[in-house]
């Protein structure tokens, strides 16, 4: 991205420091209709910390928190304000790692789970010789993508749902806060009651996700990494499943660190890996 640094660009495209998300909501949709939005995040909040908590019946855990994430994708005035509040410093953080570790993109791109494609247009905008494309399971999402694209000029990325990809494979797949909405985690009423699960058993969790990225990437592409996991059991069991998987962690590229995540604090782990050829 020549001549574009990483603050820039976050401002460009309307990310700002927002310490109340209801204050904003009103300043930007004035009173009536501000205060519309708050009670109905309220809501879908409420409604999605439930199901992760105690599960949602057959519900699997990666459709949990749709209605929300359709919501705040439903313009992309909303999404901003939504990531500006949450994801502001985060966004910085996995700029400056992608950006660093740049030699490891590309030919084919893919972004799996893109949301909005703050960080998808980024790698388009970093990799103007790349195809780029966001991969996304909430149509609004998509649209939202598609729109800060148009605004942004960027003529070298697409997005789309994963299912219309067929056989294609990338060169280098990213997959940044995936892990958590694709493994089979148990309700959390249910761990708490329970013993932590044994690293077998985290291999085991993680193991089927793990294939599904790994059959997206050609023999010797790469897989850009982040997610959010302490430096725990179960981070190992997700590079095992990835090592089972094909891959191989890139010596020198992991890399920890914590930024604010709404009201709290969150720690995400990044690594690059290369796909046995």
């Amino acid at each position: 991205m020549p001549g574009l640094e990483i603050k820039e660009y976050l401002s460009r495209i309307g990310i700002r420091r927002i310490k109340e998300l209801d204050a904003a909501l009103v300043e930007a949709f004035g009173r009536e209709e501000g205060e519309r939005h708050i009670e109905r995040l309220t809501e879908l909040f409420d409604r999605s910390e439930e199901r992760l908590l105690y599960g949602a019946g057959d519900t699997v855990y990666l459709h949990r928190q749709e209605e929300l994430v359709d919501y705040w994708n439903q313009s992309l005035k909303t999404s901003l304000l939504a990531a500006s509040f949450y994801d502001r410093v985060f966004f910085r953080r996995a700029m400056e790692y992608l950006a660093e570790h740049g030699s490891f993109w590309s030919g084919e791109i893919f972004d799996m789970g893109c949301g909005n494609g703050i960080l998808t247009c980024f790698l388009a905008l970093q990799h103007p010789d790349s195809a780029v494309t966001g991969l996304e399971l909430s149509s609004n999402a998509i649209s939202v993508a598609k729109e800060l694209a148009g605004e942004l000029e960027v003529d070298n990325v697409q997005f789309s749902k994963p299912d219309a990809l067929g056989l294609r494979k990338c060169d280098t797949l990213f997959s940044c806060r995936t892990a958590h909405e694709n493994v089979a985690w148990r309700a959390l009423c249910e761990e708490a009651g329970m013993p932590s699960p044994s690293p077998e058993e985290q291999v085991r969790l993680h193991g089927q996700y793990a294939k599904e990225l790994s059959a997206l990437v050609r023999p010797g592409g790469h897989l850009v990494s982040v997610e959010r996991y302490e430096e725990d059991g179960a981070y190992a069991g997700l590079v095992r499943a990835l090592e089972l998987a094909g891959f191989c962690q890139v010596k020198g590229t992991h890399m920890q660190f914590s930024c604010r995540n709404g009201d709290g604090t969150a720690t995400f782990q990044a690594m690059v890996l290369r796909k046995n050829a």
